[in-house]
């Protein structure tokens, strides 16, 4: 696993444009790897080097890691894997959750 997935599960709160950031990042990495033209999608890059996108790691590892809360011992952590925050406040400012990235 690369390093940047340290902490992933914690990234359903994180913008966009910070996620671009790494995914960026990840693109021109791959493309200097492979010496790939310009005219070569990302998409293309990821998909034949089977390589996922951030979103998707990101996506993939919080699903793990909810899977281990369900049958964690602790009943504490175990009640972590709810769907709605406790008292359910309103959301404002378009503010992202963790647990968004279990619904998209």
């Amino acid at each position: 696993m690369p390093i940047w997935t340290y902490g992933v599960q914690l990234w359903g709160a994180a913008k966009k444009a910070n996620i671009d950031k790494i995914q960026t990042f990840q693109s021109i990495t791959l493309r200097i790897i492979t010496d790939a033209p310009f005219y070569v999608s990302n998409h293309t890059l990821h998909t034949n080097l089977r390589v996922n996108t951030v979103d998707a790691t990101a996506k993939l590892l919080y699903k793990l890691f909810r899977s281990r809360l369900t049958n964690h011992p602790n009943p504490l952590i175990s009640a972590l894997n709810s769907d709605s925050i406790p008292g359910n406040p309103p959301r404002r400012l378009k503010r992202r959750w963790c647990r968004d990235l279990n619904h998209n």
